[in-house]
């Protein structure tokens, strides 16, 4: 089975050189992600927060691109902590300090006394100090509903760390697997917007490998070019290259009219109680997850 992996957003204006901190935290299943000041990565943070599963934070390091030389104040770390705060709406990121600083690791610092009750973890420490690091960050991490959807579907998640799908798309696999089934018209319609989101994805995703053809415009054009594109006056025989079965195709079929059957009922009888049950929504989400696995094997099978 393939080892979990932990994404770690990290702050640090020497990030860079430290090879000694990444290698290790590579061989402990951690993934850094490197910004060198407060500015850049709360950009990415604003963004793609519920990509990461941590953020690691160094005691000092420049507030903006421009800014060059030593950094002496611990400014930007006070940003980024406070950011994380105010994004804990959207995820609550567990962060840590690893500072090789004595004003952090041996004095009293005011922002690790305010946030992290003055614990700083060592970047000059020794192999121990980190391992310590770095299990804390995996045992934190996996309280977030996000880190778990992840590690408990890897052969989903795989896809984006591929780059088959964007990571945008990632977002809406988790909302699907982790929100819970809709109690309202508004949910419901959510819900089924993301499912044929997802599978429309999976089917532009193909055109750019040219398994697909831009010029299919229809949805049943697509289907019957994944199958063969079969013709009576060829006894329904595949003449082309065939990338799906006929049980995918039926799958395709059944997600593709299901869920724009009650999208569209959704829209023009808001105020009446929907007819589909939670159970067709729980078979159409892991319908959908059913097709990621499939365009994942015709993915990669036509790069």
């Amino acid at each position: 089975m393939k080892n979990k992996t932990y994404r770690v957003i990290w702050f640090d204006d020497e990030y860079d050189s430290l090879t000694r901190i990444q290698e290790h935290a590579h061989l402990n299943d951690i993934k850094l992600t490197g910004f060198k000041n407060s500015a850049s990565g709360i950009n990415e943070l604003r963004t793609n927060i519920r990509y990461y599963d941590a953020a690691l934070l160094d005691g000092l390091f420049y507030k903006t691109p421009e800014e060059k030389g030593t950094p002496t104040k611990d400014d930007a770390l006070g940003e980024v902590a406070r950011e994380l705060i105010r994004l804990e709406g959207v995820k609550k990121l567990p962060w840590f300090i690893l500072s090789g600083q004595a004003s952090f690791t041996k004095e009293k610092n005011r922002f690790a006394e305010a946030f992290q009750e003055g614990l700083v973890y060592d970047k000059l420490g020794n192999e121990e100090h980190l391992d310590e690091l770095w299990e804390r960050i995996k045992s934190e991490s996996d309280l977030l509903p996000e880190t778990q959807a992840r590690h408990n579907n890897p052969e989903i998640f795989e896809i984006f760390d591929l780059g088959y799908l964007p990571h945008e798309m990632e977002e809406n696999i988790l909302d699907l697997i982790n929100k819970p089934l809709p109690s309202s018209n508004s949910e419901l319609k959510e819900i089924l917007t993301i499912i044929r989101s997802v599978q429309e994805s999976c089917l532009y995703n193909l055109e750019g490998i040219s398994v697909l053809n831009s010029s299919l415009n229809s949805f049943s054009s697509k289907l019957k070019h994944l199958s063969g594109n079969p013709s009576r006056d060829r006894n329904w025989e595949p003449v082309t290259p065939v990338y799906q079965t006929k049980e995918i195709k039926n799958l395709h079929e059944w997600i593709y009219y299901t869920c724009g059957t009650y999208i569209h009922y959704l829209e023009q009888h808001q105020n009446e109680k929907y007819t589909i049950s939670n159970y067709a929504v729980e078979s159409l989400r892991n319908g959908v997850l059913e097709i990621l696995l499939w365009f994942k094997g015709v993915y990669a099978d036509n790069i």
